[in-house]
């Protein structure tokens, strides 16, 4: 019986395997969670984005490893906002943390003659907690989450300056916004007004080194209070360490860059301080110090504790950058599944004559893989392809197999340590019209990747094996490996868990079926369009006769 590709034979029907052995034997799904005790324990106790839900050692403490893996997963998700979603959580931020002075100012206040100080600070808290409970983006919080990507070299430094300076612009505008309103309405009581104005003159009354380092050690209390908050499993617990944490901020009249910049900025827009006064000698010293607290006394300290940066649990496939991209590199950074402009990701360089294919020309769908040879994701995925090469192989089309499969190198050195080398090798097979036989060697023997094992699956596919070791040591091939991941990162990927189909990302499963339907549903789609435009197409005219 024919079978067509199209968009009503999409079926769950095991596929075909293939018979050449090796490789391409049935291999585990990924995330496949069996009904062992064990095995349902570890998926209870990981979240869906696989950051851990319960201790390894004790279920209700995590270690160093794994409160910092669960830093990590909150950064990516930052990581993945758009500059607009950033701006936007920022200026929320802003807007809410200004409540903390709000609060401060009518409770001490309230209370004249007595400590009107240290029971102002009761309510001080109050900003960071609708910060923290709302998931916005405070400044002072995002010097530790995202730092922790750049650290793992998952991140640029340029990206992350770009995250903080969108936040730190939103999180001021929005202080500005509500020390507008305070200082020209008349929100505050005479009494309040006189503490708010006091409150912030007092900042203004501070040496630039005083204001530095009392930023130090208020940007050393709020980056701890999220790292234990990511310790804590209840929100309760959470509720408790913020106001553990902020309350001394208040009471030791420390400074924080967004709340204080609601507390000048209402001085500001009294008339008794300048615009100039506020960002040179108040914003400058409160950042830098906030920023040192929080990044080089928890992040590095906190970072330098974890004994597997990597994490066993976290897909293998993760990009990490060189050491040029993490500190130049913009792109690098990128969001993975979401750019500036809200645009679906596609190959930023697309199909060349000189890339590695399989498959006709003129076929319907080009699949490109980005790919490490040493990754167990990528294996996976080419075994996925080839059964989805295989089960199309077997319809009745008019182009033969209806799918042009590309595959290029993504090494990812940091991890993989002979990926590089084995994707040389690759090339210097390709150089005798071996690509695919030596593309299949690697990928079946990825353990066993050394020289000597290369030069044994040179001999295997009948290689020259004088001309592929003098190819090993030329430099053109290791840049053409490494080109092949520049146009990886260049399109937004960093992971091996990749796929695009005529050029556009591939969000679906990694599973035959799932590639299978996204296959028949853009050759149904090209069809439908060949046929509408074969519809509108003008007929000619019938030759008229004469006599």
């Amino acid at each position: 019986m024919e079978h067509s590709i199209t968009e009503d034979t999409e079926s769950s029907e095991p596929l075909p395997q293939t018979d050449d052995g090796g490789l391409h034997q049935s291999l585990p799904v990924l995330g496949e969670v069996s009904g062992s005790p064990s095995n349902l324990r570890d998926a209870l106790d990981r979240s869906e984005s696989g950051a851990p839900a319960a201790g390894e050692a004790l279920r209700d403490l995590f270690s160093t490893d794994e409160i910092f893996h669960r830093l990590v997963i909150a950064a990516e998700e930052e990581f993945s906002r758009s500059t607009r979603l950033l701006f936007l959580s920022g200026l929320a931020a802003g807007l809410s943390i200004s409540l903390s002075f709000l609060g401060m100012a009518v409770l001490s206040a309230l209370w004249p003659g007595g400590p009107s100080h240290l029971a102002g600070s009761l309510l001080y808290p109050l900003g960071f907690l609708l910060v923290v409970m709302g998931r916005y983006q405070l400044f002072t919080e995002n010097t530790l989450t995202p730092v922790t990507l750049v650290l793992t070299r998952i991140a640029s430094i340029p990206r992350l300056l770009h995250i903080w300076g969108v936040v730190l612009a939103a999180n001021v505008l929005g202080a500005a916004l509500c020390a507008y309103v305070l200082a020209t309405t008349g929100v505050f009581t005479p009494e309040m007004a006189e503490v708010a104005h006091g409150i912030g003159d007092h900042f203004l009354e501070m040496s630039w080194a005083d204001l530095f380092w009392k930023g130090v050690f208020a940007g050393w209390l709020v980056a701890s209070m999220v790292w234990l908050n990511y310790a804590a499993r209840s929100m309760t617990a959470r509720i408790l360490i913020t106001f553990a944490l902020i309350y001394p901020v208040a009471a030791a009249e420390l400074a924080h860059c967004i709340v204080g910049s609601t507390e000048v900025l209402y001085v500001v827009f009294r008339g008794d301080a300048s615009l100039w006064t506020f960002f040179v000698d108040f914003l400058s010293p409160t950042v830098l110090g906030n920023t040192v607290g929080g990044v080089l006394l928890v992040a590095i300290l906190n970072f330098a504790q974890t004994r597997d940066r990597r994490f066993p649990h976290r897909d293998c496939g993760q990009l990490e950058l060189t050491w040029t991209e993490w500190l130049f590199g913009h792109a690098a950074g990128r969001p993975e599944s979401e750019g500036e402009t809200g645009e679906e990701e596609r190959l930023d360089v697309p199909v060349q004559p000189d890339d590695h294919v399989y498959g006709p020309s003129d076929a319907p769908v080009t699949i490109v893989q980005y790919g490490d040879y040493e990754c167990p994701t990528s294996r996976r995925i080419y075994e996925t392809m080839r059964q989805v090469m295989g089960a199309l192989a077997t319809t009745k089309d008019a182009s033969g197999v209806p799918l042009q499969y590309v595959f290029r190198h993504l090494p990812l050195r940091q991890r993989h340590p002979h990926a590089v080398h084995a994707g040389v090798a690759a090339e210097a097979a390709a150089r005798q019209g071996a690509f695919w036989e030596m593309h299949e060697q690697l990928f079946a023997h990825q353990d066993q990747l050394e020289d000597e094992d290369l030069r044994t699956y040179a001999a295997a596919i009948g290689l020259d094996l004088d001309q592929f070791e003098a190819d090993l040591r030329d430099e053109a091939l290791h840049d053409r490996v490494m080109a092949d991941r520049s146009s990886a990162v260049q399109s937004g990927v960093r992971r091996t868990s990749n796929l695009f189909v005529d050029g556009k990302r591939y969000s679906g499963e990694f599973e035959p079926n799932a590639v299978l339907r996204a296959i028949r549903r853009r050759v149904a789609a090209e069809r439908a369009t060949d046929a509408q435009t074969e519809q509108h197409r003008p007929t000619e005219a019938p030759a008229s006769t004469s006599g």
